[in-house]
């Protein structure tokens, strides 16, 4: 469904009449319906703005906007499987492992999350046990024979 066609719903409590996208004021209340059909809009714009961007290549851009959706719409588990691949794309390992388990945690079983964790933790060193979000150690080289 695109914007022009999702139908926009009357903020109004005691109205919540459905209108036709675009339309200027609510047909049953009369409320101004323009600037809160854009508003309500908007988080799908940017979920689309976000693909674009990741299609082109640009990662860090497409990881804002899905960081925006799902700021804006934290229940929406596209997104921050989304935002989940672009940081993990980036290198951001911590990121994509805790939206991904926030994905799971809301919508168990989802195949895009689970093949994530299930990737990230193909890329785990064999025997590591560090938790996300903690440091990992770095070793210096040892000196040469």
């Amino acid at each position: 469904m695109t914007a022009a066609t999702m139908p926009v719903r009357c903020p109004v409590a005691l109205c919540r009449k459905e209108n036709a996208y675009g339309t200027e004021v609510c047909a049953s209340c009369r409320t101004p319906l323009s600037g809160y059909a854009r508003l309500h809009t908007y988080p799908a714009h940017l979920f689309n703005q976000g693909l674009a961007a990741a299609r082109e290549g640009r990662l860090a851009t497409a990881r804002d906007c899905f960081a925006a959706v799902v700021h804006w719409c934290p229940g929406d588990t596209e997104a921050r499987n989304a935002l989940a691949l672009a940081g993990f794309r980036l290198g951001d390992r911590d990121e994509a492992h805790r939206q991904w388990t926030e994905v799971l945690d809301r919508r168990p079983g989802d195949p895009k999350a689970a093949r994530g964790l299930a990737e990230l933790a193909e890329l785990a060193e064999p025997g590591e046990v560090s938790e996300p979000g903690e440091p990992d150690e770095v070793s210096e080289p040892g000196p040469g024979p």
